[in-house]
């Protein structure tokens, strides 16, 4: 007798269904990019740790560069990189940031266009069902029994094409590295405590003993007033960020200059985003300039100005997450 549920099962095989389709659909698309003219390729590989060194972050990445033919065969196999190698660990997914300007007809590039959004619909729908197959370690049982070595974030995110409007100026990639913060409540804080009951305990405690943690760790932040200001408060993996720059209209620049007059202030013709996959730019009516991924310093990081606002506390109000109260104010 099956240990999974009907729903569970049900899920996966939903799953197994859209990946197959996924395969098909990138397939497709990754031999239409090949049947277009490369006017440009420009791609970095971002180092993976080495299996057992996921957790450590290193206080130096060197990306390395490729250009012309070989940075389009690696773009490509980027597209559908979602395996792990054996060597490298699973936890932490492969980037390569960079992009691919490609030439062809109309309906070629309507074509390139569609697969992207259908591919990125059918990732969307893994996402959607990865829940529903139960708890962490069913997740990850169900999925890599039938998906051996499967990175569910590289499977799961999103390709990005550019069409030629509006007109790409500059693709400029950068490092990012930031503390996500966001405000949560007592009530919230309790149930997420909660659900991680169901959760296979450490390695360092039985069942029982992680049971019991549960409930001290749950007792202490129930008595706490229900009017206590929380902030979750998680250190992001440094990573790899483009800026977009579109090129600017005569009308545009104008009502730039305009509004820099009257309000001393304009908005940017930039959009920031994550690098992880190669960018697709179609039919360019102008050359697009390419960036280089720079080397990553941790030494670099500190230098940063640290974020103003309301501060934390540096303790967490629980060992189970990384929650801390808001300090009164002064």
């Amino acid at each position: 007798m099956s240990q999974y549920n009907a729903t569970q099962l049900q899920t996966i095989e939903e799953i197994n269904e859209r990946i197959e389709a996924l395969e098909g659909v990138c397939a497709d698309l990754v031999s239409d990019l090949r049947q277009c003219d490369v006017a440009q390729a420009k791609v970095a590989v971002v180092p993976r740790p080495k299996i057992d060194e996921e957790d450590t972050e290193p206080d130096r990445i060197e990306p390395e560069h490729f250009s012309g033919a070989e940075a389009f065969d690696r773009a490509l196999f980027a597209l559908t990189d979602w395996y792990g190698d054996g060597q490298h660990s699973t936890k932490a997914v492969a980037r390569t940031p960079g992009a691919i300007v490609v030439c062809c007809d109309e309906t070629k590039a309507t074509m390139i266009q569609r697969r992207v959004a259908q591919a990125n619909a059918l990732k969307d729908q893994v996402k959607e069902r990865i829940p529903k197959l139960g708890n962490r370690n069913d997740r990850f049982e169900l999925l890599h029994s039938h998906h051996h070595m499967l990175v569910t974030l590289q499977l799961i995110r999103h390709y990005t094409v550019l069409p030629p409007k509006p007109v790409i100026q500059s693709l400029s990639y950068t490092w990012g590295v930031k503390t996500e913060i966001k405000s949560v409540t007592v009530e919230e804080v309790c149930k997420r405590i909660e659900a991680m009951a169901q959760d296979a305990p450490p390695e360092t405690m039985d069942r029982a003993q992680w049971e019991w943690n549960i409930s001290k760790e749950l007792n202490r932040v129930k008595s706490l007033p229900a009017s206590t200001e929380l902030r979750q408060r998680r250190e992001l993996v440094v990573r790899p960020m483009v800026n977009i720059r579109r090129h600017l209209s005569a009308a545009e620049r104008d009502a730039r200059r305009e509004r820099w007059e009257k309000e001393k202030k304009f908005d940017q013709p930039v959009t920031l985003r994550e690098a992880h996959t190669p960018l697709i730019v179609l039919n360019p009516s102008l050359p697009v300039k390419i960036g280089q991924l720079g080397v990553y310093d941790v030494n670099e990081r500190k230098k940063r100005a640290k974020r103003g606002g309301r501060k934390t506390t540096d303790e967490p109000i629980s060992w189970l997450l990384p929650v801390y109260p808001v300090k009164p104010q002064a």
